[in-house]
């Protein structure tokens, strides 16, 4: 009997250690799709110098036709269905609750032999750490004109420019719109 669980367990690792054999062959690459156009609309770009970031402004109705073309050509992908998935924010919440908890209960039940001056060195690590996060956080970038600046340059060039961009969805049917703030140097 004990040999044959051997014989057993042996054939079964035998034959689960088979798949890390094709593990350095390549998968196939996928075939390009020419992307289809889900929606055939107009832009007007403007410029003001008033604002700090580029904003797109997109009709409800301009946005409604894009959902539902979105909702056509099939299902999300699984980082959007992890991402909208309430069920797992929740067991993923409570899994941390019960850790932070159990380690809190542990933490308070072994006080007696942890050295006082060793847990004080701990806290203050972990607060230098919380306050360097803190710092490295609220160390804002230059305001958005400022990367949208060099875009008459990089047209004329034919180079590309990123920014950040603002997206508004207003009531309505009207043509998207595309504001770039752009100030004079």
């Amino acid at each position: 009997m004990k040999r044959t669980l051997i014989l057993i367990v042996a054939v079964c690792a035998l034959l689960l250690s088979a798949i890390f054999a094709f593990g350095d062959i390549p998968r196939p690459k996928p075939t390009p799709v020419a992307p289809k156009a889900a929606l055939y609309t107009s832009l007007v770009i403007t410029s003001d110098a008033k604002t700090s970031e580029a904003r797109l402004i997109i009709s409800e109705d301009t946005l409604k036709t894009l959902q539902e073309d979105m909702a056509r050509r099939g299902k999300a992908s699984l980082g959007q269905q992890i991402i909208h998935s309430s069920t797992r924010t929740i067991m993923a919440g409570l899994f941390m609750f019960l850790a932070v908890s159990f380690a809190g209960v542990w933490f308070a039940r072994s006080e007696k032999r942890r050295n006082h001056k060793a847990i004080a060195a701990v806290f203050l690590v972990a607060m230098v750490f919380g306050l360097a996060t803190v710092i490295v956080r609220a160390n804002a970038g230059p305001p958005g004109y400022v990367r949208w600046q060099n875009l008459p340059d990089a047209l004329k060039a034919g180079k590309e420019t990123a920014g950040g961009v603002d997206i508004e969805v207003v009531p309505g049917d009207e043509d998207m719109k595309l504001i770039i703030p752009l100030r004079k140097k």
